[in-house]
This record gives structure tokens, sequence and C-alpha cells, in this order.
């Protein structure tokens, strides 16, 4: 069961509890976006900045 279905089943059992949540999973969110931009914007940006680095040096 991931975080979402915890979530969903919690508020289920325990509707009161919407508003944490929510909180929960808007803070489980925010940490899935930030992995993707390092794992895919970041790295990519530094391997850009390297061949560019390399590419430069050898002209």
């Amino acid at each position: 069961m991931n975080l979402h279905e915890q979530c969903l089943l919690r508020y289920l059992t325990h509707p009161d509890e919407l508003s944490f949540v929510t909180e929960v999973l808007k803070i489980n969110n925010k940490i899935l976006e930030q992995k993707f931009i390092v794992k895919n914007i970041l790295a990519n940006m530094s391997l850009l900045n390297y061949t560019e680095g390399v590419n430069d040096s050898s002209s």
C-alpha cells in the first residue's frame, strides 16, 4: 500500500483528519517533485556543463 492509499484509508476511517492527511500528501508530493528535479534536471545540467567545458577546451 502506497502513501496515497494509506492517506485515503485514514481519511475514510477518520474523516475529521482530512486537513492533516492533505498536508502529508502535499509534503510527499513536494519531496517527489524535488527528487525528480535533482535526478532529471540538475544531473543533466551538470552533464551539459561538463561536455561544453570539454568541447571548449579542445577547440
